[in-house]
């Protein structure tokens, strides 16, 4: 799929709703990418107790926040949003580390 028209110049809803679900695609693609991330820091942790890692989170949601103020975007949508990507892609990160632990004990 080719990169939409900007949505100054879309000239039809057409144009407006293929910019949304390019747009929607990124965002997809993006959190598929994230979580290849977060299962390859498994890794490195070295207990699933490591895994949640509270100050890293908080500090996450801080710099998340900063940037949705800087944008002139609305902040507590985006602390929502990123708690809760976070927060699955944590216990993916906690299944996938069990998966391949599992015998390993």
């Amino acid at each position: 799929m080719n990169q939409p028209p900007t949505p100054q110049d879309c000239s039809h809803l057409d144009d407006i709703r293929c910019g949304i679900d390019w747009h929607d695609r990124q965002i997809f693609d993006a959190l598929v990418q994230r979580l290849q991330y977060v299962k390859a820091a498994a890794q490195f942790k070295p207990s699933e107790e490591s895994i949640p890692a509270p100050e890293r989170v908080a500090a996450m949601l801080e710099q998340r926040l900063e940037w949705a103020t800087a944008a002139g975007f609305d902040p507590a949508f985006t602390e929502a949003l990123f708690e809760q990507i976070i927060h699955w892609n944590i216990q993916q990160q906690i299944a996938h580390w069990r998966a391949t632990r599992s015998g390993n004990a």
